[in-house]
């Protein structure tokens, strides 16, 4: 059963429920099957566009069973995805035997420095106790100068915060590693300034999928949002679900995306 505390002392929400780790990843990918085939309009497409040319080299740190990894070699790029889940990453070899794919740590990545065009981290940096400078400082060295990092977490949105300062959750300082954590929501001046540190200069900053934000944070409106997040929906719901997103995004988004250029 997922729990989610605050964290006054670090001002993030501590997400417990089971701890991240290569085998808890093997038995996710492995109960999900082979994931769906990644939309045009996914932000990992529409973002490389935006700023890396076709054949531009991307790596993608902590990919998983590889479907994003396959949509940026399907749209032009030069893509390469690297996990630290063994079996995970022998699932994705054989699922998409023309990807290259292999295991290894994004805290310590077996290639050469300014190596990459561009590095995506969707969903990684939250699930680490100790801190995710170790993170960024390999991203920072294998990309080249002018490179991009896309970066994805959860976020401790203006919504979260202001739920925690009223005392909405419940507040808890950890001295050490609990047992059942699992991931961070992390905040944006926390995370601009650990970019910042490690010479990456921030260009953009999103809030993102303010739908789970919404189903999992906003218990007083937990009507209307059941209405509204209701499988199947109609066109007009489909669209009312789509303003209603990209308006909250910025308040209440569930992650955040940051794009930062690696200054030269």
């Amino acid at each position: 059963m997922r729990q989610v505390v605050y964290s006054s002392r670090a001002r993030r929400l501590i997400y417990l429920e089971e701890k991240a780790t290569p085998e808890f990843w093997d038995e996710h990918w492995r109960a999900e099957g082979k994931p769906k085939p990644i939309s045009p309009r996914d932000d990992v497409i529409t973002v490389t566009r935006r700023y890396l040319p076709p054949g531009a080299r991307v790596l993608e740190g902590g990919c998983g069973r590889a479907n994003k990894v396959k949509a940026m070699a399907d749209a032009g790029f030069n893509a390469i995805g690297i996990d630290f889940a063994e079996n995970s990453v022998k699932q994705a070899v054989i699922d998409y035997p023309d990807l290259d794919v292999r295991q290894g740590d994004v805290r310590a990545l077996n290639f050469p420095d300014g190596y990459f065009d561009g590095y995506w981290s969707i969903g990684v940096i939250e699930h680490f106790w100790n801190g995710y400078d170790k993170i960024l400082a390999e991203a920072a060295r294998v990309l080249k100068p002018g490179g991009y990092l896309f970066l994805t977490a959860p976020w401790f949105s203006p919504y979260r915060r202001r739920k925690a300062d009223r005392g909405r959750y419940q507040s808890i300082d950890f001295a050490d590693e609990p047992a059942s954590f699992y991931q961070f929501a992390l905040g944006r001046e926390e995370v601009c300034a650990g970019l910042r540190r490690h010479g990456f200069q921030v260009v953009r900053w999103r809030g993102r999928v303010a739908e789970i934000s919404m189903k999992d944070d906003m218990s007083s409106f937990r009507r209307p949002i059941e209405w509204l997040l209701a499988p199947r929906p109609s066109i007009f719901k489909r669209a009312l679900r789509l303003v209603v997103g990209r308006a909250l995004d910025p308040y209440c988004g569930h992650s955040f995306l940051a794009v930062a250029r690696r200054k030269g």
